[in-house]
């Protein structure tokens, strides 16, 4: 016996006939169990996402509370991740064009749909939103180490910057670089340093929460963005990855050794320019780590942005 694939679908109509006609022409679907859930304005839709697993969005535009394109957008921003597909009255290729380049992933016009239609542009509509966030992940991470990568970081970080300037709150920037990483790959090959580099990123989710960002800035670098915690904060959360990463054996062919890491620290509060400055001094920071003995952690002043200026 064929087990049907079963779906959870959300109709945000607020014509009680043209629901009851969704529903009756998916009921005639054969192969998939379809569970309905009714809101009849924006407003409702937040609550049932909360307390119910949702497959996908069938939209109707015209709303009590939201009316033309901006419906769509309004319901992407309380939903990023659904694929919704808009169901309208009105026949214009003009606003169905609008509707995907607002985030809808199908534009329908309800007086030309059919049980079948609809029950296999569903099914394309999921498929086609898992691809596109899939391609998106690959876009925005280190195919390695499976952390964000260097453009991500900069979008995110950037945000991160203005908000903390704008509202004067904590914010840091950590730059990491493994001491000696050539010596690795030229003494036990370039896999045993692959093998390290995704070792040392799964270091990091164990010290770091949840709202800290990191991200592979390129070879054996990775750079942290730290959020609302002061210096002696940022100063402790640098230590123990820089102790950790230490401690912690790395294994070739049944031999174990271990690495260090240096580290430099750049604080939102002596920034004087932007954050691609505040990266800079990391940078700084961290050149000066390395220049005096590595496996140790600086914090940019101008004492050492002065004293590397001065050599």
């Amino acid at each position: 016996m064929i087990s049907k694939t079963e779906l959870s679908i959300l109709v945000v109509e607020d014509n009680p006939g043209d629901y009851e006609l969704v529903v009756e022409y998916l009921s005639d679907v054969s192969n998939t169990s379809y569970q309905f859930k009714h809101c009849v304005s924006l407003q409702d839709i937040s609550g049932v996402l909360k307390t119910t697993r949702i497959d996908v969005i069938l939209l109707d535009l015209s709303l009590p509370d939201s009316s033309g394109i901006d419906t769509v957008s309004n319901v992407r921003s309380i939903s990023k991740s659904l694929p919704i597909i808009v169901l309208t009255g009105i026949d214009n290729d003009e606003l169905g064009e609008q509707a995907i380049q607002q985030g809808a992933q199908e534009y329908l016009n309800k007086n030309e749909l059919s049980g079948r239609m609809l029950a296999r542009i569903i099914k394309y509509a999921i498929k086609r939103k898992k691809m596109d966030e899939k391609l998106e992940t690959l876009a925005l991470t280190d195919p390695l180490t499976g952390l964000y990568n260097r453009r991500y970081f900069f979008e995110r970080g950037w945000n991160e910057y203005v908000r903390a300037r704008r509202y004067q709150h904590h914010l840091a920037v950590i730059m990491l670089d493994l001491d000696f990483f050539k010596q690795i790959n030229d003494k036990y090959g370039h896999a045993c340093g692959d093998t390290v580099l995704m070792r040392v990123a799964k270091l990091f989710s164990q010290n770091l929460r949840d709202v800290d960002l990191v991200a592979r800035f390129g070879g054996e670098e990775f750079i942290i963005l730290i959020p609302e915690t002061d210096k002696a904060g940022v100063d402790f959360v640098a230590q123990r990855i820089r102790q950790e990463i230490y401690d912690t054996p790395m294994e070739h062919n049944g031999k174990n050794f271990n690495i260090s890491a240096s580290l430099g620290i750049a604080l939102v509060e002596d920034v004087v320019g932007d954050f691609e400055t505040m990266i800079n001094q990391a940078d700084i920071a961290l050149y000066y780590a390395k220049e005096n003995g590595r496996n140790r952690v600086e914090t940019y002043d101008l004492n050492i942005s002065n004293h590397l200026l001065a050599k």
